[in-house]
């Protein structure tokens, strides 16, 4: 697996990120079922730094697939009004600039009484998205209900999250309804399970492609390291060759 990742890509990161005190970086492998070589890199840096009364909170991302000569992404967030109490109004932001496709993003929330208000913008698209989360009781259940209207699709999307059996289990779903259409698409449910201390077990699953992605994250295996291993399986492929044609990957992430 590191024998593979491109020597100019890791001289990169040294200069980009190393430089900056780099802090999370993982590597990922291509279908180990025929492919076995190296797929992608990816770090991560940030840093708290403080201009008078305002906390910002500065992050860079690097991404060998989007940007393998520099940085994939830069941003900056923090706080513009701080909320001094749960009644109080928040307000947030974070400013994003993609060196991959030369596009900058703003993105501004409002926080009061449970209620989260969003809103992004670019340059581009000019107002991409709005969106409302808040949490709510179902039953004996809490979920955590997040609305969003795409501006450009026409399109409402809604994802619901819960978590059950004492919060060892997670649900959630997601779909987008195409107000023009009057349909559900992109359908995608999700299931997530905590097997023990640093093991966790997730699936999702995407009706509309007949995808089946299972994965298991294990942060015991190595000290300092997580990996991850990864199984997609296409349900709409031949029943006697699932197994087989399924793709498998891995992925180590690391901090330093």
């Amino acid at each position: 697996l590191y024998q593979s990742v491109p020597s100019r890509s890791l001289a990169m990161l040294s200069v980009s990120f190393f430089a900056l005190a780099a802090n999370r970086a993982e590597v990922s492998t291509g279908n180990l079922r025929g492919e076995n070589k190296f797929d992608n890199l990816k770090a991560t840096w940030d840093k708290s730094v403080s201009i008078g009364d305002f906390k910002t909170l500065v992050k860079a991302k690097y991404d060998y697939n989007a940007n393998r000569d520099f940085l994939k992404e830069v941003s900056i967030s923090g706080d513009l009004i701080e909320a001094g109490n749960a009644d109080d109004v928040g307000v947030g932001y974070e400013l994003t600039r993609d060196f991959s496709n030369r596009n900058t993003n703003v993105r501004l929330t409002a926080t009061s009484r449970g209620y989260s208000l969003s809103a992004e913008y670019d340059p581009n698209e000019q107002l991409r998205e709005v969106g409302v989360s808040r949490e709510v009781e179902v039953g004996d259940y809490k979920v955590d209900v997040q609305p969003t209207w795409l501006v450009k699709a026409k399109a409402a999307r809604v994802k619901l999250i819960s978590a059950l059996n004492n919060g060892k289990d997670r649900v959630s779903a997601q779909f987008d309804y195409d107000v023009d259409g009057q349909q559900a698409k992109d359908v995608e449910l999700g299931f997530e399970r905590t097997l023990e201390e640093g093991k966790v077990l997730s699936a999702s699953f995407r009706p509309d492609k007949s995808d089946l992605e299972v994965s298991l994250e294990d942060s015991t295996f190595e000290s300092g390291a997580t990996w991850t291993a990864t199984a997609n399986v296409a349900l709409d492929s031949d029943p006697s060759n699932l197994l087989d044609a399924a793709r498998v990957t891995l992925k180590r992430s690391w901090g330093w």
